[in-house]
């Protein structure tokens, strides 16, 4: 088959980590793959790609300071979408992100090419304004398949009259850790991810001051960079941490910090199918998690392969924290457990779904 994997970004997200981990499994595959992104030309993914993956840079992610240049502009987006699918000659487009997703539908319309568009987070609690939003469920029934992560995403879509409706959740790989990276000293609790309201730093570094005291040895270190750095930066100071916490910015090889590490915390408000703890799941880290919509319920076991804790509960989460810093023996045996997602979530089992999932586009719309 011959594939286009379209969205906004390159750069580090679960939405681009899950369109490179596509990209490379097909390319090995003996699929023909062609990448393209709204970002400037010259700009470079994130994750590493197989060599035989076409990546074309689109440049559309331009502002426009008023309705009417935006409307230009998003006149030129579609143009310049449509053109460069259409010399692509696909069997299928998949479109990864809300707004890309409308944009991709309505710029393909008439050429006979199946769209297939994915939701990455939970539309309930990502706001994409009136416009945007009244544009999605007109746009949504006209694609070939909606693509979302887990069952709770897929009710928030129940009422929109579509073709296809499917849960696929990411797949999950055994990350290996690059030779020669990063060295952790002492016991590390770890978390990855954007540094935004969604993930819920604060909420995590509160938990974590009121512990502290108590597990002299471990120091909290989060990966990642994003908007409110300084912010929790600052809170980190008022809380007399900063000899505790460390915000390491983007890491290259966050599975060397993976296997480093020795319990794994996500602190998120809400997610889409949350790739950081799969991934620290299968590297062997016993984990604590929120229990936010969507995604933790339906990895983590509460108290046999992982933590659950309610959402936005400081004094919970403080709890958890404290138990698994506290009990050697209890990360081990969370982080055995824990291991098994890699088996729940095979690659081979995930992309299997995909693929599934294209050929039956692909059919639907040759019977059209």
């Amino acid at each position: 088959m011959k594939i286009v994997l379209l969205s906004t970004l390159f750069s580090a997200g679960g939405a681009a980590r899950v369109m490179t981990t596509m990209a490379n499994y097909w390319v090995a595959a003996g699929h023909e793959v062609h990448l393209f992104s709204f970002e400037d030309r010259g700009e470079v993914p994130f994750y590493p790609l197989h060599p035989r993956v076409c990546v074309t840079n689109l440049s559309l992610n331009r502002c426009s300071p008023n309705l009417l240049a935006s409307m230009v502009n998003n006149w030129q987006r579609l143009a310049t979408i449509r053109s460069n699918v259409k010399a692509v000659e696909p069997d299928a487009v998949v479109s990864f992100i809300d707004t890309a997703n409308i944009r991709t539908v309505v710029a393909l319309l008439g050429t006979g090419i199946p769209v297939i568009v994915s939701e990455r987070v939970h539309p309930g609690h990502e706001q994409i304004g009136w416009l945007w939003g009244t544009l999605r469920r007109l746009v949504y029934p006209l694609a070939e398949s909606l693509v979302v992560q887990t069952k709770d995403i897929g009710e928030f879509f129940s009422g929109y009259r579509l073709r296809d409706l499917r849960v696929i959740p990411n797949a999950v790989v055994a990350p290996a850790p690059d030779a020669g990276g990063e060295t952790l000293d002492g016991l590390t609790l770890l978390a990855v991810g954007r540094l935004d309201r969604q993930k819920g730093y604060d909420l995590l570094v509160r938990a974590f001051s009121r512990v502290a005291a108590k597990h002299p040895g471990w120091t909290l270190r989060v990966a990642g960079d994003g908007p409110l750095r300084d912010e929790l930066a600052q809170l980190t100071g008022a809380l007399s941490l900063d000899d505790r916490v460390v915000w390491m910015g983007q890491v290259a090889d966050v599975a060397g910090l993976y296997a480093q590490s020795n319990a794994y915390v996500m602190s998120s408000s809400y997610e889409g199918f949350p790739n950081a703890l799969c991934e620290a799941m299968a590297a062997g880290l016993a984990c604590v998690s929120t229990d936010c919509p969507s995604g933790p319920a339906d990895i983590i076991r509460d108290g046999e392969n992982g933590l659950l804790v309610p959402c936005d509960d400081e004094h919970a989460l403080a709890a958890a924290l404290d138990r698994l810093m506290a009990d050697p023996d209890l990360r081990r045996t969370l982080g055995a457990r824990a291991a098994g997602v890699v088996d729940r979530f095979s690659q081979d089992r995930i992309m299997g779904m995909w693929e599934e999932c294209i050929l039956e586009a692909i059919g639907r719309r040759v019977r059209s």
